[in-house]
């Protein structure tokens, strides 16, 4: 539920932010979330419009941002961030606050990076062992633990030329 929440001040912040030089298609971003009351929260931005919808208990909304919201700055795994030159294409947080161990969040990061897997993989490789992290895998997919203890996996494919990749935290 946390993640759904953070994401809220970033887009209304955003709001008043519309430039000329868009690109044709953005970031893509789902929320689903419930609350412990059992109250549904959902969050939309469409990467080909801006258009963003909001839906939690009091307030249903629509408002329209820059399409491109997200790059290599704006992703941060206890102090990694994307591969230099990425762009997040999609994010994807479902979450459920029910208490206890029914409490569930899902996270999926789409990104696309200028190089080809095997360095993309390196590169974080490298990044997570600054931060006394430690990741195993290989060019295809790599998992660890964040310092929280939640587990993830970044998954790598070759795609015209670049990398485009998923990173899943489940909690």
């Amino acid at each position: 539920m946390k993640y759904a929440l953070l994401a809220l001040p970033l887009a209304i912040g955003l709001a008043a932010c519309s430039g000329k030089n868009e690109p044709e298609e953005g970031t893509t971003i789902n929320i689903d979330a419930t609350t412990d009351k059992g109250s549904s929260v959902q969050i939309t931005a469409d990467g080909k419009t801006g258009n963003v919808g909001f839906k939690v208990p009091g307030f249903d909304t629509n408002i329209r941002l820059p399409k491109k919201l997200l790059d290599d700055s704006n992703f941060d795994i206890d102090g990694v961030k994307l591969y230099p030159g990425s762009t997040v294409d999609t994010v994807n947080i479902t979450a459920n606050d029910k208490g206890g161990k029914d409490e569930q969040t899902d996270v999926r990061i789409g990104f696309t990076s200028p190089a080809d897997p095997a360095k993309v993989s390196d590169w974080f490789k490298d990044q997570f062992g600054k931060q006394s992290m430690k990741v195993s895998g290989d060019a295809a997919k790599l998992s660890g633990t964040t310092k929280d203890g939640e587990a993830f996996t970044i998954d790598l494919t070759k795609k015209d030329g670049k990398t485009a990749g998923m990173v899943n935290i489940h909690k």
